[in-house]
């Protein structure tokens, strides 16, 4: 029987576990242990603790990148001591294939891959600007792979050959999404029958909760479950008091338990004014909850329109709230959406066809031939 192939995972992060640090973790617990083997180099000291919990060889070491907006004054030694480490590393480990996840370690992983001539594979959770996409060289990945058609479309833009492009979606992780237990309406003095619609996320401008709290107002007698904390919080709650809705909110905080959360509402909503993927709303199908999202980002890849939820303009409380109201006035469509977004995450948003889809890529990537010539034409068409 082969050995599984090594691959060296560069992660570039905040000292937390969020969105793209939980996806990766969930990726690298479920890939096949008999195909791959999962190395990790990162920055962030969370990200190592958590590898070293899950048992996967990790380094750490402080990462930088150049030239982006607002990344420092470039320091080419600094720059040059990554790409020898990183090549190091790949060589030490005889890993077969680099993945990146995310732009920022393509700036020095690049020149390591090819230096010790391994492909590269590069992991988009975000669409970046034009200035970022060529600083960080991600024209220049062997597969770029983003977690949403819309995170490729700047690539495709820049005249990135089509065939070094692919979709693989975020997957949830069921066994992740276990309620711990407990009843959030009980914690919180909620009615059985009261109607609740619930969100979560981080409280910062981009995630939109002050244009769910201004549709909130159009709502009388809905109570609103907000999960997530962020530098927005007190901004947030003066804006719920200011409407005359601060009785009808509860920010919960930081939110580990997610399941226990959703499935406590009627109905999940997500007001992002952008949002790549947006995993919570696959985490809220699975637990066959009917959504109400800002037509944003790569949303509308997850959320199927008239089918497992409604989608709404963007930055527009009026149609927010007369989805949510019409969600709220008709139980058997909220009953059918719920069903086919637990069918949809089933068959297109698990974390089982995200590992199976990785595997395949990094198998393609180690055995096929690669396209160095083509990887400069975006770089030529430049101006």
């Amino acid at each position: 029987m082969a050995a599984p192939m090594t691959v060296l995972f560069v992660h570039y992060g905040e000292d937390w576990l969020r969105g793209s640090e939980i996806l990766l973790l969930d990726l690298m617990r479920n890939l096949d242990p008999g195909r791959v083997r999962p190395v990790v180099w990162c920055n962030a000291p969370a990200m190592e603790r958590a590898c070293r919990e899950a048992g996967l060889p990790v380094e750490r070491d402080d990462f930088v990148f150049y030239l982006d907006h607002g990344s420092p004054a470039p320091d080419p030694w600094r720059w040059a001591k990554l790409v020898a480490k990183g090549r190091n590393l790949i060589r030490r480990h005889g890993a077969a294939v680099v993945h990146a996840n995310s732009a920022a370690p393509a700036q020095w992983m690049v020149p390591a891959a090819r230096l010790a001539r391994r492909p590269l594979l590069l992991h988009l959770h975000i669409a970046y600007l034009r200035r970022g996409r060529y600083v960080l060289l991600q024209h220049q990945a062997d597969l770029a792979v983003g977690v949403s058609g819309q995170v490729l479309e700047g690539l495709r833009a820049d005249g990135m050959d089509p065939a070094r492009l692919r979709v693989i979606p975020n997957g949830i992780d069921p066994a992740r999404l276990r309620p711990s237990g407990g009843d959030v309406r009980v914690e919180c003095g909620i009615a059985p029958d009261a109607p609740v619609i619930a969100t979560i996320g981080s409280l910062i401008p981009r995630k939109g909760h002050d244009v769910l709290l201004r549709a909130l107002v159009q709502l009388p007698g809905v109570t609103l479950l907000v999960g997530g904390e962020g530098p927005q919080r007190a901004e947030l709650e003066a804006l719920a008091a200011a409407f005359g809705v601060a009785e009808r909110v509860r920010f919960l905080g930081q939110v580990d338990d997610v399941a226990k959360v959703i499935q406590a509402a009627d109905i999940f909503a997500l007001a992002s004014r952008h949002e790549s993927f947006g995993l919570v709303l696959a985490e809220a199908g699975w637990f066959g909850r009917p959504v109400v999202a800002a037509r944003s980002g790569g949303i509308a890849e997850v959320v199927a329109e008239g089918e497992t939820g409604l989608l709404v303009p963007r930055d527009d409380p009026a149609a927010l709230a007369a989805a949510l109201g019409r969600l709220l006035a008709d139980p058997a469509m909220r009953a059918r959406m719920g069903e086919a977004g637990r069918a949809r995450v089933e068959q297109r948003f698990t974390v089982g066809r995200m590992a199976d889809g990785f595997e395949a890529a990094y198998a393609e990537l180690a055995e096929g031939p690669r396209r160095r010539a083509a990887a400069w034409r975006p770089y030529l068409r430049m101006g």
